[in-house]
């Protein structure tokens, strides 16, 4: 099993930084940054290998399709890939670090949300982070439910599941990456006010293609695993 876990973690990287070569939405203030459509992999990574593995899958890929397309700044801006994934997969589990697993990602989103509400930035538009916070309160409010879609047999069930763990678990590496972006490029408010209607557009359709991916993915591996036992 562990030989296939490293097989599976190789292959799933490899896709990633192969997608990854695809045009993606341009960064808007960042020249030669942008956001991949292979973000809508992370969470079916998370969900299909769990909290370790899936987050590990999507970094490395990550980290080599960037370093393949040139780098950059961009590269800052792997570890989102990290924070997306492990958000999925806590939620697809009953118990995680023997915590269970909604409240570890809602404790992930919860400490990204503050860290931005201690920026002088975050604190001057409070309604930028509205629709992160409904990511957020969707975790709270469904709690082990999304782990009861997640684990389904039934395709519909589990395609709700896929979409409605996508949205937070993609909003939290949205708002990780608008940290990362504050660090380096110190923008206005107004900045982030000005494209917040790209973000949600973009996430929107980030949080379907997650599901539309995520449910054949997790599918294929839940099976080849079943066989490897």
């Amino acid at each position: 099993m562990r030989a296939r876990s490293i097989t599976i973690v190789a292959l799933l990287a490899a896709i990633y930084a192969v997608v990854g070569l695809l045009p993606g939405f341009p960064v808007i203030g960042v020249p030669g940054s942008d956001i991949r459509l292979t973000r809508s992999l992370e969470m079916g990574y998370g969900v299909a290998l769990g909290p370790a593995l899936g987050p590990l899958a999507a970094f490395v890929g990550a980290v080599v399709s960037r370093a393949i397309t040139g780098g950059g700044t961009a590269i800052l801006f792997t570890p989102l890939a990290l924070v997306s994934s492990f958000m999925a997969a806590t939620m697809a589990k009953r118990s995680v670090f023997g915590i269970r697993g909604w409240i570890n990602s809602s404790l992930v989103m919860a400490a990204i949300l503050l860290v931005w509400y201690a920026t002088p930035v975050g604190q001057s538009i409070p309604i930028y982070s509205v629709p992160h916070l409904i990511g957020l309160g969707l975790i709270l409010v469904l709690r082990d439910r999304i782990a009861d879609l997640l684990n389904s047999e039934d395709k519909g069930k589990l395609f709700l599941g896929m979409l409605i763990s996508s949205y937070p678990s993609t909003m939290a590496g949205q708002m990780l990456g608008n940290l990362i972006f504050l660090a380096l490029f110190n923008p206005t408010p107004g900045f982030f006010m000005a494209v917040l209607p790209v973000t949600l557009v973009e996430r929107s359709v980030i949080t379907l293609l997650g599901a539309v991916v995520g449910v054949p993915l997790l599918l294929t591996i839940r099976t080849y695993l079943s066989k490897a036992q």
